[in-house]
């Protein structure tokens, strides 16, 4: 084990994966190997109540409790939570998950769209800048991550199923939503980033660290192709339940 600093501070990495304080310390829950992270809200409550589903733990924090639900598809049981927006927030839940013995996740959730397309369009990311904070304190710096290909693979084996158009990505994680500057969204459209969002290369870190596996299904929200007229559109508000549901059948082809 190793403490490696550095005059930068996000810079700075220690290869110990154990910490003071280590997820689970509070509970002893057990859950599904598979699991999905939902960032959306009233869909996951529409679908608890469609299918009665049973609260198998609960995530207590400052701001909020997050219900950890279980449901069944394809002859597998899935956990499945609602994930907070942005990274450090979203791998809180992700280690707590993991450390009551999930294996193999998928979290689901919108993007800004950086190139013309339509709102709603998949996208299921290969690789991730990390223009964030939380990778930095799972894996050594780098300027990307890579996603399991396991679960690329298995997203776009459900997209297809479904008839559904969909394209694979390099997505631009960033924690500075309001710093999405002209400049900066030339800059990543010309490095080839089709996409925007605040998680991605914050849980693909940690997963990475944790030895399990994890892949991303994006939708297309608001739109960034023209700097000069941001395009709200509808936030993509009618598409998180179709995203709900191939993120489900999708983990369950892992």
């Amino acid at each position: 084990m190793a403490l490696f600093k550095n005059e930068i501070p996000i810079l700075e990495f220690d290869t110990d994966p154990n910490a003071v304080i280590m997820p689970g310390h509070h509970s002893d829950y057990h859950f599904p190997t598979k699991a999905v992270m939902l960032f959306m809200g009233p869909e996951i409550d529409a679908y608890v109540a469609e299918h009665n589903c049973e609260v198998v733990g609960k995530f207590e924090s400052i701001t909020k409790d997050f219900c950890v639900y279980k449901t069944h598809l394809n002859h597998v049981d899935i956990a499945f939570v609602q994930a907070p927006l942005g990274g450090a927030g979203a791998v809180q839940i992700m280690e707590q998950l993991i450390a009551g013995g999930v294996r193999e996740l998928i979290a689901a959730g919108c993007c800004g769209a950086l190139i013309e397309d339509t709102e709603g369009s998949f996208y299921i990311p290969t690789t991730a800048l990390r223009q964030e904070g939380t990778s930095y304190h799972y894996l050594p710096p780098s300027r990307e991550v890579e996603l399991d290909y396991r679960v690329v693979k298995a997203i776009c084996s459900v997209l297809e199923k479904a008839g559904l158009n969909y394209k694979t990505c390099k997505t631009w994680t960033t924690e500075g939503f309001y710093r999405e500057t002209k400049e900066m969204v030339q800059y990543r459209k010309a490095e080839g980033y089709s996409v925007v969002e605040m998680e991605c290369a914050s849980l693909a870190a940690c997963a990475k660290m944790r030895n399990v596996v994890f892949g991303q299904l994006l939708f297309t929200a608001d739109s960034l192709a023209d700097i000069e007229a941001h395009d709200i559109r509808n936030w993509g508000n009618d598409f998180f339940a179709a995203a709900m549901k191939i993120a489900m059948e999708a983990v369950t082809e892992v």
